[in-house]
């Protein structure tokens, strides 16, 4: 175990390392590499090194690393050309606006004295959020060739044969990674968190039936199954794009991976991008008939399948289900809030995040209810509206180009409409692989679309 420990960590720092000398010679697009390795990674590496250095201090060396890889790209950013940054010139588009005045109210929100929450805790939650606007505007100012491309995608497979492997050996041995490397003892003691459910670890180790979930390197199922939806946005898009390059193993391990992971929402939410990647290419007939035939497909299983199946479906659909339940619970108590409070309650004061006391927070499994509980109404407007014009614009960008650009803006609009689905359940922005690529990813489509906008206009006159 200490070896498979010492792997990781061996592997974080040589790939850290690479991203750091890469971004010092100006290459921030590289940060993406950083991105695809080591997040998913991030969280049960630290509890290895625990186990190994019996050390807090190197936990919180690694928690560092990542804001200082994200912070040193942004200064390179800033300070790393000739020109200065108060001399550049600067074309906002509507994105960018949405998302520096979210940025604003994060920043408002951990400066006022609202909410119970500690001023060292709003901190630590408005840096989390800080990060995402970070990523943002790297993805936002970099370019992206092919043979970068091809280089993340290779990346993208690589890791989705790792997931398989290590599904594969835990459902072999019917054993948690996570209890092997004592994830628990790493949760009670760093996190405080105290074991829940049969396996000690969580509840989402399991499902209903009690029947283990496995969620490979990553934090937890969730997070695995909500990662999984980008991955399959990787690989359908050969299937309207470039037939010869699909590859049905790869795909055949992804839905493995989903099986193993046992996310209801994560399942739904894949259908929905087959669905909606349908719906992209203009595929109505082929939609028409793959809606009704799920439709019936329900409908049969509901009558005619097993009793165990029946009351699954069922017990999800009216919400009596204890995963349901709770969800609707703590969705009840973030609507109650928002009426009671329009302007907010005070930041890290609602989900599950670092610097979120879960002895005052209220509610928590639903991301656009934990902005809106935190910082107000408007924040969860302009949240929903930024994610709705980066699925529009990467709509759009698909249409208007070909080759990497064409399969990123897929794999953007693709992914962030599978995310609607575990952002209502779930606190998802903390699923951080997931979450910095597809902004990471979102900004450079940006950065496409008012180019290509631009030059399509400038075509009329």
């Amino acid at each position: 175990m200490i070896l498979i420990g010492l792997t990781f960590i061996v592997f974080y720092i040589i790939i850290f390392g690479y991203t750091i000398e890469k971004i010092s010679k100006g290459k921030i697009e590289y940060l993406i590499i950083y991105i695809c390795t080591c997040l998913p990674i991030y969280t049960t590496l630290q509890a290895q090194a625990f186990i190994i250095f019996n050390s807090e201090i190197i936990v919180t060396i690694i928690k560092l690393s990542k804001d200082i890889i994200f912070i040193y790209a942004f200064m390179i950013f800033l300070f790393g050309k000739n020109i200065h940054p108060f001399r550049r010139k600067f074309k906002f588009s509507l994105i960018d606006k949405l998302i520096l005045c979210f940025t604003f109210l994060v920043t408002i929100y951990a400066l006022i004295p609202l909410g119970e929450a500690e001023i060292f805790s709003k901190l630590i939650y408005a840096k989390n959020l800080y990060i995402i606007s970070i990523t943002y505007l790297l993805g936002r100012n970099i370019k992206i060739d092919e043979v970068f491309f091809k280089k993340v995608k290779k990346i993208l497979k690589y890791l989705i044969v790792s997931i398989t492997i290590f599904l594969c050996f835990e459902f072999i041995l019917s054993t948690h990674f996570h209890t092997i490397i004592d994830f628990s003892n790493y949760n009670s003691i760093v996190n405080e968190i105290d074991p829940q459910g049969n396996y000690g670890l969580s509840w989402s180790f399991e499902s209903q039936d009690s029947s283990p979930r496995y969620a490979a390197f990553f934090a937890d199922p969730l997070e695995l199954s909500a990662s999984l939806l980008l991955l399959t946005s990787l690989l359908i898009y050969n299937f309207w794009n470039n037939k010869k390059n699909i590859n049905y193993f790869l795909l055949f391990m992804v839905s493995a991976a989903f099986l193993f992971s046992f996310s209801r929402g994560a399942i739904v939410a894949c259908i929905g991008i087959i669905l909606f990647s349908l719906l992209l290419n203009k595929k109505y007939k082929t939609l028409l008939f793959i809606f009704g035939s799920f439709v019936l497909s329900i409908i049969s299983l509901i009558y005619f399948g097993s009793e165990e199946i029946r009351y699954m479906i069922i017990d999800t659909l009216k919400f009596e289900n204890t995963s349901s339940l709770g969800h609707l619970v703590e969705w009840i108590e973030g609507i109650l809030s928002i009426f009671e409070n329009p302007l907010g309650i005070g930041l890290a004061m609602s989900g599950n995040a670092s610097g979120v006391d879960q002895s005052i927070k209220v509610g928590g499994e639903n991301q656009f209810l934990i902005f809106g509980v935190q910082m107000g109404v408007l924040s969860l407007i302009i949240y929903i509206l930024i994610l709705f014009y980066i699925i529009k614009r990467s709509c759009n960008v698909y249409y208007m180009s070909s080759n990497s650009e064409k399969h990123i803006s897929f794999i953007v609009a693709c992914t962030k409409f599978g995310l609607l689905l575990p952002l209502l359940t779930a606190n998802a922005e903390l699923y951080l692989f997931v979450s910095l690529t597809t902004w990471f990813f979102a900004g450079y489509i940006e950065s496409r679309y008012t180019k290509l906008n631009f030059e399509k206009n400038k075509s009329l006159y």
